[in-house]
């Protein structure tokens, strides 16, 4: 069976929309300032000494973070539209204090039943679950047992891929917390998926 040391999964920097309160999706954001530089504090304090491949999110916002990862490595970042954030239909681009005024039975669910979510024109996060999932399982098969492997991509994406690994229901992927830039890590023996860190943010400690 395949075997691999770890897998890093690395939320990206921080946007102007992450500050106003925007809901962003697949809506095509840049780094805010902040977020270069929170992700050069990762990149300056990185928990692996070798990386093989840095994958990541086809978003700006994802390939920024990944870029800068990379520069450390001298990789090139491989890009992969699967590991995109939930597309939310009509949803993107809106404020979150709009939707919450406008539509707050949809609002309500989206914190506390998520899995129950029906935005017009979006995922559902089962769809992003499954979406993630196929992609990160196929990367595991494709690299050699000593491979570290970093994938740049999303919140909730990130939360998706948790949940599957333990277990957890869709319904509580609000309960995992995900700032930008934090790190996670999975280790996989033998097909065995097991998490050794979740949302590390040490390397964010200069600015607190």
């Amino acid at each position: 069976m395949n075997k691999m040391a770890k897998v890093m999964l690395v939320r990206h920097g921080v946007t102007e929309w992450n500050s106003k309160g925007r809901v962003q999706g697949q809506s095509d954001t840049h780094l805010a300032p902040d977020g270069v530089h929170q992700a050069r504090l990762l990149t300056a304090h990185f928990p692996f000494d070798f990386v093989k491949t840095i994958y990541t999110s086809d978003l700006h916002r994802a390939i920024t973070t990944a870029e800068v990862i990379a520069s450390r490595f001298n990789l090139d970042i491989v890009p992969m539209p699967e590991f995109r954030e939930v597309n939310f239909g009509d949803w993107e681009g809106r404020s979150f204090e709009d939707l919450a005024k406008e539509d707050p039975t949809e609002f309500k669910k989206f914190f506390l039943q998520p899995d129950m979510l029906l935005i017009k024109g979006a995922e559902t996060f089962a769809e992003v679950q499954n979406r993630a999932m196929t992609a990160l399982k196929k990367i595991v098969h494709e690299h050699d047992k000593n491979d570290n492997i970093v994938i740049v991509t999303h919140g909730a994406v990130i939360r998706t891929i948790l949940a599957d690994i333990l277990s957890m229901p869709l319904r509580k992927i609000w309960t995992i917390k995900q700032y930008n830039t934090a790190v996670n890590i999975i280790r996989i023996d033998d097909g065995a998926y097991s998490i050794e860190l979740i949302n590390g943010t040490y390397h964010l400690q200069s600015l607190r």
